[in-house]
């Protein structure tokens, strides 16, 4: 049997919820990386050196789009199209954005300043900004689409300010899906330990002040005693998760499961698992 190692990749451990009330259910916090959609490897800068567009929109397009991606704490992204340093690990362009609006009509109730109630027709605008993205990253090519909608309140008269509302509102959710497309994401997630395993208050003393190796070791050592612990291969199982060895928690998270069959949080911790695992 494969026990836990050290992983390539070792995800960020936040921290652990333990203490006199959580001592019915101690559990194990981490945090762990989501690839993107379109997975762009382990590249840190990308540099926005092209946009082009049939309309004013596709500045504030770029400038949301920057600001999502950084938002999200994995790459750093930066607007290069003026010139400056043009140093990064993938390039990018928007090949084209495009915005197109139409007006909406519809009756409904409304009431005059004496409190009678009639019927009147109510306009809005509605807005669809599209994008085609293309990043360079090395031998590696990515291109996709993105669409983004928006709409204005329901006035009496349409204006050119309820057109801008839903024409900003579109490129705006176009920005922040074209970024999703290419950002991974930090997930936290929070796994309830079992107390019944063998060694489990040893082991979780060092969970405790955040020294989850000592725990794998100390959880694997009562393995060798203890072999058909359902228990001990459920929390080496969320230990394993949590150092980021995906390979080791499935292969005990599955025999916690053959252990003991109706155990039904064994079962869901595993399903859980099989979603998120990368």
């Amino acid at each position: 049997m494969r026990l836990c190692a050290h992983a390539p990749r070792l995800v960020g451990l936040l921290f652990v919820l333990a203490g006199p009330f959580l001592a019915a259910a101690p559990r194990i916090t981490f945090e762990h990386h989501v690839p993107a959609p379109h997975d762009l490897g382990d590249i840190e800068t990308i540099a926005v050196v092209r946009a082009i567009g049939d309309t004013t929109k596709v500045d504030a397009f770029v400038e949301r789009f920057i600001e999502q991606v950084n938002r999200g704490g994995t790459l750093r992204m930066r607007d290069a199209r003026r010139g400056g340093d043009m140093k990064a690990d993938a390039y990018l362009s928007v090949k084209s954005f495009t915005c197109e609006s139409k007006k909406g009509t519809a009756e409904g109730n409304a009431y005059d300043v004496d409190g009678k109630k009639a019927r009147r027709q109510f306009v809005w605008s509605d807005a669809i900004c599209t994008a085609r993205v293309d990043v360079s990253a090395g031998k590696q090519q990515v291109s996709y689409l993105v669409k983004g909608e928006g709409t204005s309140p329901r006035v009496d008269e349409l204006t050119d300010e309820e057109k801008n509302i839903a024409l900003d509102q579109a490129t705006r959710y176009a920005a922040v899906n074209a970024a999703d497309r290419i950002t991974p994401r930090r997930v936290r997630e929070s796994i309830q330990l079992d107390p019944n395993a063998p060694a489990f208050d040893e082991g979780f003393a060092r969970i405790d002040v955040g020294e989850l190796g000592d725990a794998r070791e100390i959880w694997q050592r009562a393995l060798r005693q203890d072999p058909r612990s359902a228990a001990l291969h459920y929390n080496l199982a969320a230990v394993c998760e949590a150092l980021g060895d995906a390979q080791a928690a499935e292969l005990h998270y599955v025999t916690a499961r053959q252990l003991a069959p109706r155990e039904d949080r064994y079962a869901s911790e595993y399903k859980s698992f099989m979603r998120r695992r990368p």
